[in-house]
């Protein structure tokens, strides 16, 4: 190897590690410039370490993939999207929020973004005034938000928090934001 060569002689030794679906993510290395004899435990302890990596790595896997769920957007047209928020959201998941709102709307040149909160179950106060700046950036980027199903006590966190809707078009529910838009709900 490349790397052994420029160390003018030494000892190497490299482990792969895998994902649990057999997919190689990369090799453990351990390499040294004093030439070194790897005794049976020493490959073993690399193969745990290869091993634990693995398992660390396929729990960051499963964990991106749990938070690109709890931020669903749900195309309803061309042109609008709806992001239920449900459950409890703190300033990380705010983030997430954000990253993928403008990106899914700027990727599907969505026009209007509905927050429906109608499912949440509590905001700490810095998540409710980030949630108004995604509102801002969404503008920015040619998107209007718009925000339905808050409740009491979200409405008065975030009057306590001398939070900006000007940005910001608030409806009641989904439906009257849908009308809002020009979208008529039809039965047939």
């Amino acid at each position: 190897m490349e790397v052994t060569k420029d160390l003018g002689g030494g000892s190497l030794i490299g482990v792969p590690i895998y994902y649990r679906n057999g997919e190689n993510y990369g090799t453990l290395c351990g390499l040294d410039t004093k030439p070194f004899h790897y005794t049976e435990d020493h490959v073993d302890l690399f193969k745990a370490m290869a091993n634990l990596l693995g398992n660390v790595l396929e729990l960051e896997r499963a964990n991106n993939q749990i938070q690109s769920l709890s931020v669903p957007i749900v195309p309803i047209s061309d042109e609008v999207a709806i992001l239920p928020i449900v459950g409890n959201v703190d300033e990380e998941r705010t983030e997430r929020i954000m990253e993928i709102a403008l990106a899914e709307s700027a990727s599907n040149n969505v026009e209007y973004l509905i927050f429906d909160l109608s499912g949440l179950t509590n905001i700490h106060s810095n998540s409710a005034m980030n949630l108004l700046k995604i509102g801002q950036s969404l503008k920015l980027i040619g998107v209007q938000m718009i925000v339905t199903g808050i409740r009491p006590d979200l409405a008065l966190k975030a009057v306590q928090s001398h939070s900006d809707f000007d940005q910001i078009i608030v409806q009641s529910n989904l439906k009257q934001a849908l009308n809002w838009i020009g979208y008529k709900l039809v039965k047939e």
